[in-house]
């Protein structure tokens, strides 16, 4: 309850003219006013409601006032309910001794000064008031002392268990510091040691407390000593984590190499200690220096293998140009022309019976030769085009497209720029015209194209080869030149760029494949190609 709240306030009278006076007079409290008018009824609402002032008259039919005081003050609730009497009748002195025996606060007489009555009211409801919010606020201390005393009795409990672990924990790290292998050390704010661990003196044969402050430095290596204390240093003026690698001499002179650790621990943001351990790694820096040693002899032999595979690869698509120019050569003018030969040699028979209708299978048999011919030639060409060796790069290419377009019925479109494209060294022409030849194959095997765009450009120092289709394209793996999805042309075409010292790249346009390569320009004293269109006329 707080202070601005209202209370109760029982007004008992069998006479209700008088519970409108009272009412009257205590209308200006602000309380809540109960009217009950008789013993019996103001005993009903007592036991419903919580009432601070019960002011009755003495005077009433069945229980008097002194007999309905009683009552109340034997109940444990209205034990402190103040009880105001109202009387006209009795006003001896004995009867309000009486009243006040039977626990009446004040007892008034007719007739009532309304001032009067509100004063004493109001006093009594103010009491009621602050009594009802001292006992809710002691409720609550009590409360709150409770629940306090249990969270001390937790925190207690709490801490003694957390000192049981202390210890504990204590114990194993006594254990630890004993048993590891590794060293441990803590340092001042001052970067000093004031404390290290046995295995520092086990291992270098020191006098115990020889290594405090800057004595472990005696241990160190004379290389090392300097850039350990310096980089140490720096760590303790910027707070930084310190490590370092140094070596420490054993107790038999040997040294090993160690790696030193220690992290700050603050107070307040102030570097209060530093902890730290150094371990052994000698083994392993020396397995470390070995395989960097290893390593290195290693790249030496893969590079040299790697020399002599691109000298033999060289060696092998050279000789694989040799060997299709010999072939060609030998189909030419050896197959070639036995088969010119025996066709001169049946149009001769055929001119000698002219006189009579011809055979048939004499003209099969001409016809036959002279198919034979053209696919000795045909063969020859594509195996090496004499026009490569004798014209050039573009008239071998003009005539291979023209030819494969009679071919396939793909139809193909060659552009060079700049028209007055430079003779290139003869090897180089040899591998640019064998990758556009590897690469127009791949269309017509594979693409379903329709057309195909050869382009030859000389620009900055580069040569450039694009071949583009309007085909289906090709797989994720094979534009990204994955070894497992690359056939053998490809690999051909990849190979032989890079011998160029270029770079074979395929992309999916999504419809057709564009396939590209760059390579370096290495001018010739070889005199220029013949021009595209003369090719063509040719």
């Amino acid at each position: 309850m707080g202070t601005n709240e209202t209370v109760n306030i029982l007004m008992v009278d069998d006479q209700p003219a008088k519970l409108l006076s009272y009412e009257v007079m205590l209308g200006g409290l602000g309380e809540k006013l109960i009217k009950a008018h008789s013993a019996k009824e103001a005993l009903e609402i007592l036991l419903k409601t919580d009432v601070a002032v019960v002011l009755m008259d003495v005077s009433m039919p069945e229980l008097d006032g002194f007999q309905l005081a009683a009552m109340i003050r034997q109940h444990p609730r209205f034990q402190r309910t103040a009880i105001i009497f109202v009387s006209a009748v009795h006003l001896t002195d004995l009867d309000q001794l009486k009243g006040y025996e039977h626990g009446a606060v004040d007892y008034i007489s007719v007739p009532v000064v309304p001032e009067l009555l509100r004063a004493k009211v109001r006093v009594f409801a103010d009491l009621h008031r602050k009594t009802r919010l001292l006992e809710t606020l002691n409720r609550e201390l009590e409360q709150r002392v409770t629940e306090r005393t249990e969270e001390l009795a937790s925190k207690a409990e709490l801490l003694m268990r957390l000192n049981a672990e202390l210890t504990g924990k204590n114990q194993e790290l006594d254990a630890i510091v004993h048993t590891a292998p590794d060293i441990i050390f803590s340092r001042k704010v001052d970067g000093s040691r004031d404390y290290i661990s046995d295995r520092f003196y086990d291992f270098t044969g020191a006098e115990p407390g020889s290594a405090d402050g800057f004595g472990w430095l005696d241990y160190v290596h004379p290389e090392d000593k300097d850039h350990a204390m310096v980089d140490w240093m720096r760590c303790v003026e910027s707070g930084a984590s310190y490590e370092a690698e140094y070596r420490l001499r054993s107790k038999d002179g040997a040294y090993r190499w160690f790696r030193a650790r220690a992290v700050p621990i603050r107070d307040d943001g102030k570097i209060a200690k530093w902890y730290g351990t150094c371990s052994d790694i000698h083994d392993s820096k020396v397995l470390e220096q070995s395989i960097r040693d290893n390593a290195t002899e290693l790249e030496k032999m893969v590079d040299s293998r790697t020399d002599e595979l691109r000298r033999l690869s060289v060696r092998l698509m050279t000789l694989q140009d040799q060997e299709r120019r010999r072939i060609a050569r030998d189909l030419h003018d050896g197959l070639g022309q036995e088969l010119v030969v025996a066709k001169m040699v049946l149009d001769k028979l055929l001119l000698q019976k002219s006189s009579q209708p011809p055979d048939e299978a004499w003209s099969q048999a001409s016809s036959i030769i002279d198919r034979a011919i053209q696919q000795v030639r045909t063969m020859s060409h594509l195996l090496h085009p004499p026009l490569l060796d004798e014209v050039g790069l573009l008239s071998a290419l003009a005539w291979y497209t023209d030819g494969l377009a009679k071919r396939s019925g793909i139809e193909t479109f060659l552009e060079v720029q700049p028209r007055d494209f430079p003779r290139l060294a003869s090897e180089v022409e040899t591998a640019i015209f064998r990758i556009v030849q590897e690469a127009l194959t791949n269309v017509f095997r594979h693409s379903q194209a329709h057309s195909v765009w050869i382009s030859l450009t000389q620009r900055n120092g580069t040569i450039g080869v694009a071949v583009r289709d309007d085909g289906k394209g090709v797989g994720k793996k094979i534009v990204e030149l994955r070894p497992d999805s690359v056939g053998v042309g490809i690999g051909g075409m990849k190979q032989r760029a890079k011998e160029l010292g270029g770079e074979l790249r395929l992309t999916n346009l999504e419809p057709g494949t564009l396939v590209e390569i760059e390579i370096p320009f290495s001018p010739t004293v070889r005199e220029p190609s013949v021009a595209l269109d003369e090719c063509a006329s040719n």
